[in-house]
């Protein structure tokens, strides 16, 4: 709101409030209220015009609810002090504007069965206070009239409705704020109008100050921006928890008394003392009811997901041993079932898809257990099953799970797939809870650690296996992370394996693939394929990617100062790097710092490491290769994933796993040739791995086969090795061209 119009608002407050007050005389109050009324209604007028409100009909109602104010504060001044007509018409412009109040405070998020209480309270003290009221209209003499009955009630009901709403919402916008007070003030107005005519001849001065009272605060909301918003349900905030809702009742409990004290002094008439004395028993026995639900709904929601409405950690044994009472007494099983990568989806679609998928992973759990089982979310992407099959196996439970989440899930009509790593423990009689818990818990690390998305039921010998991994991951974080020292924790190898060029006769060496080893203090030299996946599962195998890099970038560094210059370098990336941010970015200046081109670098995603089909992980793939990396997919052929990833990516070499190269001297040849084929028509070149007999060479170089690497052409080597390698395997084919 401009500094402009909160001066004009105060000063037409000022006028209206301090101004118009009972002890003028003759027609100064008409005319300031007059003055006042017209401002507001300019002021709104221009308002509206600013900020152009999403439903422009409620403030349509608004405008004209300010015109009919200001023609009431005219009319005062032609036609004299009786206003009980303008103060009418006022209510039924007053009540258009329940529509658009019903629309701004619908999608409170709380369910009826969590309101009513409070609702069933607010209308019983409503209904209290409407009968001390026609109480007193019985006394007046107005009661026969049933216009003046019906306006009384309705203003008195509407009062306390807005009354609720003011003090159970948070988060209302101020715009919305200001119209409900405003509609407060003017059902004030008429209720006092309709019941008391004394008022309107005794009074009308103080009645016109409140009115304009109530019109500028229409016109401050009509000039706050949040006013676009009003009649939409983004303007209603959200209803408050159980306990404010229940604080904001207490007045209800405070009418009683109350009105009990009027009627003992005489400004009620008797029918107070006669109701107030049972209704008093009745609302403190609503009181304790109430008091009595809420303390058991918070009892139930401690042992429940918020999310799912799951039992949580807290609730399962109990719902555990219901169930063993439903079954009479069966044995179960309990499973322990970890979505796998679902941190991904969290960090790539957000986390209002990342919600929606674990209300659904519920959904399908719980209709796959049915009556049978019962299912509970303990936190994160961490479900645990406990459940009764008919079929004697242990695989049973796993193979219904397993189904229950085999279909895609579908979000914004996007399929997305998840699968799932689930650990089965037995939940016979005397085997306790937690027991069990912890034996799930080891078969599902087990079945991570086994490639995830599959169940392993808990065996003895699995404990120590995972133990065994647990402990290599922490080692790996000391060694990556806190610089662990070499006696304790071993040191990570940077080994390289030659990669030659099988174009003309003699192969001749035109770069190296690095590759890690642990050298680990007590379990000796470890390969890639005993500790990688450990890596990945403790979250560090981007630092172990960057850590391999850093050292392979700068023996190739220091091969060229040595005078064997010109080879590329190949490097790994696993799914923790591909996932990282910035990876363009680390891996371009890690180049730079060396003084290597990236047109040496060839950075190697492997196929049977399933990438979800994430954009962000393509558009990092696009931005390393348009800095003039290559790309290249290894072991291709092994898994399920390799068209897709050459359509998604923008791969320049296939790197054919060993399992396809020893095809080529099969005699059947037919599917390398759809290969290579397929890999001409895409522009991209081939690399044999695992080429370990002289025989291979030909028919792959027949095939058009470029590259290649394995045994024949040397084996993985120390990096200071490397330099002499390369010069006696180029000396060896000069000698061969030079005899041929």
């Amino acid at each position: 709101m401009a500094r402009r119009d909160v001066t004009l608002l105060g000063l037409l407050a000022v006028l209206g409030l301090v101004v118009a007050v009972p002890a003028l005389s003759g027609g100064a109050g008409e005319v300031v209220a007059a003055v006042v009324d017209g401002g507001a209604l300019a002021l709104a007028v221009a308002g509206v015009r600013r900020h152009r409100p999403v439903l422009p009909q409620a403030w349509v109602a608004v405008l004209v609810l300010l015109a009919v104010g200001f023609a009431t504060a005219v009319g005062a001044l032609v036609t004299g002090p009786d206003t009980r007509w303008s103060v009418g018409a006022v209510q039924v412009v007053a009540l258009s504007l329940v529509p658009f109040v019903v629309r701004t405070l619908r999608h409170t998020g709380v369910p009826l069965r969590r309101t009513w209480p409070d609702l069933a309270l607010t209308a019983f003290a409503g209904a209290l206070v409407v009968a001390q009221v026609l109480g007193m209209l019985r006394e007046t003499g107005l009661a026969d009239d049933p216009a003046v009955l019906i306006g009384t009630a309705a203003d008195i009901v509407l009062a306390i409705v807005l009354l609720r709403i003011l003090g159970t919402r948070t988060g209302m916008a101020p715009g919305t704020t200001l119209v409900l007070l405003a509609a407060g003030v003017l059902l004030a107005i008429s209720a006092l109008v309709t019941a008391r005519a004394d008022v309107v001849s005794d009074g009308r001065h103080l009645l016109h100050g409140v009115q304009s009272l109530a019109m500028v605060l229409l016109a401050a909301a009509a000039l706050h921006p949040s006013m676009r918003h009003f009649g939409t349900p983004v303007a209603g905030g959200a209803l408050r928890g159980d306990g404010q809702r229940l604080l904001s009742v207490l007045p209800v409990f405070c009418t009683v008394p109350l009105l009990w004290l009027l009627g003992a002094v005489h400004v009620l008439p008797d029918v107070a003392v006669e109701v107030v004395a049972p209704s008093g028993y009745v609302l403190a026995c609503a009181g304790v009811g109430w008091a009595a639900l809420s303390v058991r709904r918070a009892e139930r929601s401690a042992e429940r997901d918020p999310l799912t409405d799951l039992v949580n950690r807290r609730g399962l044994p109990g719902a555990a041993e219901d169930l063993r009472r439903r079954l009479h007494g069966q044995d179960l099983h309990l499973c322990l079932v970890d979505l796998d990568d679902f941190k991904q989806i969290n960090d790539t679609r957000g986390h209002a898809v990342g919600d929606a998928l674990l209300v659904e992973v519920s959904e399908r759990l719980r209709s796959a257990v049915g009556q049978h089982g019962v299912v509970s979310r303990t936190g994160g992407d961490e479900f645990i099953v406990v459940l009764w099959t008919r079929d004697d196996e242990d695989e049973g439970p796993a193979d219904l799970l397993l189904e229950a989440l085999d279909a895609p899930f579908e979000f914004n009509r996007l399929p997305y797939r998840v699968s799932a790593s689930i650990g089965i423990a037995p939940l016979r009689v005397g085997i306790a809870f937690e027991e069990a818990l912890v034996d799930a818990d080891v078969a599902m690390y087990a079945a991570k650690q086994a490639g995830k998305g599959r169940a392993l039921v808990y065996r003895p010998q699995l404990r120590e296996k995972v133990l065994g991994g647990l402990a290599l991951q922490q080692e790996l974080r000391s060694l990556l992370l806190q610089g662990g020292r070499a006696e304790d924790v071993g040191e990570l190898v940077v080994v390289h394996q030659p990669v030659v060029d099988l174009v003309g006769d003699v192969p001749r060496i035109v770069g190296v693939e690095a590759l890690v080893r642990w050298d680990h203090p007590r379990r000796g030299l470890l390969a890639p394929d005993q500790f990688l996946q450990h890596a990945e599962t403790a979250g560090l195998g981007a630092r172990l990617d960057e850590h391999v890099a850093t050292r392979a970038l700068r023996d190739l560094a220091r091969w060229d100062a040595a005078g064997v210059d010109g080879l590329h370098l190949a490097v790994n990336l696993g799914i923790g790097s591909l996932h990282r941010q910035g990876m363009g970015r680390w891996i371009s200046d890690l180049a730079a710092r060396n003084g290597i081109h990236p047109s040496r670098v060839h950075l190697e995603i492997t196929e049977h490491e399933e990438l979800p089909d994430d954009p962000c992980i393509a558009a990092s793939l696009r931005e390393v290769v348009a800095a003039g990396f290559h790309l290249d997919l290894d072991d291709f052929g092994i898994g399920y994933t390799s068209l897709s990833y050459m359509r998604r990516f923008p791969v320049s070499t296939v790197k054919l796993d060993r399992s396809l190269t020893t095809l080529a001297t099969g005699g059947d040849t037919s599917l390398l040739e759809g290969i290579a084929a397929l890999c001409r028509a895409l522009d991209m070149e081939i690399l044999a791995e695992g080429v370990e007999r002289a025989d291979q060479v030909a028919p792959l170089r027949a095939l058009g086969v470029r590259r290649a690497q394995g045994h024949l052409f040397g084996g993985a080597m120390a990096a200071a090795d490397v330099p002499g390698y390369v010069r006696r395997l180029g000396r060896a084919a000069d000698d061969e061209l030079l005899a041929g």
